[in-house]
C-alpha cells in the first residue's frame, strides 16, 4: 500500500509537543505500514532532533524521518502567530516544500488516540482539496473577517474549519498556484484573525470536505466530557500544555502521557509559571466580571450601540455560568484527574527513548 505521509511543523519552543505528537500518532498506526514522516524545521536545535531520531528508531518498523529546513521569512508581511512567530504558516508551505501528491498534516499540539491510516485512505470527493474537521469556536467565514467574506465575494456563513489536522491533495494545490496565492493574501490582508487558517478557509471555500469530530476534537470539549474516552485526535486548541496549558482533565492527560513518552513537562520553566499566574487572575477577576459586564452593556443600550451591548451581554452570561457551575465542574475535574492518573497508553516505545 501507499505510504502513510505526515507532516508537523515545530521550532525549539514548541519540540515537547512535536515530541508527544509523533509518538501518539506512531503508536496508534498499523505496524505493517509504511510512514513517510516530514518534519519542518523552523529552528529546532541538534539535540532536539537528534533526540526525535532517537525515538523513530526506537519504534523501528518502516517509518523514514526527513528534517525539512524552513524559513517562515517568506510571510515576514504577515500578523506574528503565537509565540511571537511567522512558524503558524509553514502549513502552507506544504505544496510548495515536499514533492509528494498528498499527505495529512497534524499540528505539534495534537495527541493521537487513532489509526491515522484510516484518514489517509479517504478519497476526497470532487472538487475537494483537502478534509478537515469544522472549527468548534469559529463557526464561520463572518466570525473570522466578515469584511474579507463580502471583498471575495463568499457568504459570511460558510463554513470555516479548523486547520490543525488535514488531509492535503497537493497535487490539486499545486494546480491552483495555492501557496502563491496565500502569500498574497497574508500580506495583503490585515483583518483575519488566525493566520494561514483564514488563508485556507478564505482560499478554499467550498473545496474542503467535512471531516467527523473525532480526527479533531478541541481539548476543552474533552474537558466538557463526563469521562475520559479517548479513540479521537485531541487537539489543544487554546493553549501549549508544555507551556502551562489551561487547567483541566485534558491538562492532566497530556501531562500524564509525556511521562509514559518520557518527556516529562517541565513545571519550572518561566512560561509555565507565567500561564499559572495568569490562570490565577482569570479565576479571580472572574465575579468582577459577572457583576461588571452587564453594566457596560447597558450603558453601551444607552449609547444605542447594539452589537457593543449585546457582546457584553454575552460575555457577562458566560462568565456567570462560569462561578455557578465552578463547584461542579471542579468536582468533575477531580474524578476524572484520580482516573487519568491510572491510565495505561499504547506506546510503540518504553519511555526510555528519550
Amino acid at each position: 500500500m501507499e505510504p502513510v505521509v505526515l507532516a508537523l511543523a515545530s521550532n525549539e519552543r514548541y519540540f515537547p509537543g512535536l515530541y508527544c505528537a509523533v509518538i501518539s500518532a506512531l503508536s496508534h498506526l498499523d505496524a505493517a505500514r509504511q510512514v513517510n514522516l516530514k518534519v519542518l524545521d523552523g529552528g529546532l536545535s541538534r539535540p532536539s532532533t537528534e533526540t526525535l531520531s532517537r525515538l523513530v528508531d526506537r519504534v523501528g518498523g518502516p517509518v523514514r524521518l526527513e528534517f525539512v529546513t524552513v524559513h517562515p521569512s517568506v510571510f515576514s508581511k504577515a500578523t506574528l502567530g503565537p509565540g511571537r512567530s511567522h512558524m503558524t504558516y509553514c502549513r502552507l508551505l506544504l505544496p510548495h516544500l515536499l514533492d509528494v501528491p498528498r499527505l495529512i498534516y497534524l499540528d505539534c499540539d495534537v495527541l493521537v488516540f487513532r489509526d491515522l491510516s484510516e484518514l489517509f485512505n479517504l478519497e476526497l470527493s470532487a472538487g475537494k482539496v483537502l478534509a478537515a474537521v469544522p472549527d468548534s469556536e469559529t463557526l464561520s467565514l463572518g466570525e473570522d473577517c466578515a469584511t474579507i467574506a463580502d471583498a471575495l465575494g463568499l457568504p459570511a456563513e460558510g463554513a470555516y474549519f479548523n486547520c490543525g489536522v488535514m488531509l492535503m491533495n497537493l497535487d490539486e494545490l499545486r494546480k491552483q498556484h495555492f501557496f502563491e496565492r496565500a502569500v498574497e493574501f497574508l500580506n495583503g490582508k490585515s483583518a483575519h484573525r488566525f493566520w494561514d487558517q483564514s488563508a485556507i478557509n478564505f482560499l478554499l471555500n467550498g473545496q474542503i470536505q467535512a471531516l467527523p469530530e473525532c480526527w479533531n476534537r478541541a481539548s476543552w470539549r474533552f474537558d466538557a466530557q463526563q469521562n475520559n474516552d479517548l479513540d479521537c485526535v485531541l487537539h489543544y486548541t487554546t493553549s501549549a500544555p508544555w507551556l502551562g496549558g489551561t487547567r483541566g482533565p485534558a491538562q492532566v492527560l497530556f501531562e500524564r502521557f509525556a511521562v509514559d513518552a518520557g518527556l516529562s513537562v517541565n513545571r519550572q520553566i518561566a512560561d509555565f509559571k507565567k500561564s499559572r499566574r495568569q490562570q490565577f487572575f482569570r479565576n479571580a477577576l472572574a465575579p468582577f466580571r459577572a457583576l461588571g459586564f452587564p453594566l457596560v452593556s447597558l450603558f453601551y443600550k444607552i449609547a444605542g450601540e447594539k452589537e457593543k451591548c449585546a457582546a457584553y451581554q454575552k460575555s457577562a452570561r458566560y462568565w456567570l455560568r462560569y462561578i455557578l457551575n465552578a463547584p461542579r465542574r471542579l468536582r468533575l475535574y477531580s474524578k476524572r484527574a484520580e482516573q487519568i492518573q491510572g491510565m495505561k497508553f499504547k506506546l510503540a516505545v518504553s519511555k526510555s527513548a528519550a
